[in-house]
């Protein structure tokens, strides 16, 4: 046994895209999910080029993605987060609107992923173990940690070096951040993905 997972570490890991990645191990939860069951990239093939520019074997840096509503995009993104802790690890920002929106969004989208995907509940302690490193807005796993906060905490938005940032989109942290404050958030969520990603 310990001799089998010793060779298996000497493996190198498979050359997955995120999208790839999505279709073998990610599991839609019917707690966050219209279609519980599979991810299957080919019921949203408009996400695979996105999800491919995600990829480590991308050239791409910085990823914008315009869409329209309810289109998958959040999905994407969490998919995206599930590669990161199975086969990329590394320190990682979700950066919501508001902190509370980050806490709905650990609880309703991130939690049920690890929760669902048996590669990512390996990875990441359940909450209710004592010193786990999984709290509502941070997951700890082997090698990286994700932070989640809101775009309107200066705190979350500097205490943290990051090489990976997920940020929330631009209209809807101008809507959660009061007036005077808008353009200084955007403009260091900016220079963070510049920097971390």
């Amino acid at each position: 046994m310990i001799l089998r997972r010793w060779a298996d570490g000497l493996m190198p890991d498979p050359d997955l895209t995120v999208w790839e990645w999505a279709d073998l191990h990610r599991i839609l939860s019917p707690r966050g999910a219209n279609e519980a069951g599979p991810w299957r990239t080919i019921r949203t093939p408009y996400l695979r080029e996105p999800m491919n520019a995600l990829s480590p074997s991308s050239p791409y840096q910085r990823i914008v993605l315009m869409k329209g509503a309810q289109l998958g995009g959040t999905e994407c993104g969490n998919n995206w987060i599930g590669y990161i802790i199975h086969h990329a690890p590394g320190p990682t920002m979700m950066v919501n609107p508001t902190v509370e929106m980050a806490r709905r969004s650990s609880q309703q989208r991130i939690d049920p992923m690890i929760e669902e995907c048996p590669v990512l509940r390996e990875r990441v302690a359940p909450a209710r173990s004592r010193d786990s490193g999984n709290t509502v807005l941070s997951k700890e796993f082997s090698g990286g940690i994700l932070v989640m906060t809101g775009a309107n905490s200066a705190i979350g938005l500097r205490s943290t070096f990051v090489r990976l940032m997920r940020p929330a989109p631009v209209w809807m942290m101008h809507a959660a951040i009061p007036r005077q404050a808008r353009q200084v958030v955007i403009l260091a969520a900016a220079i963070l993905a510049e920097i971390c990603i």
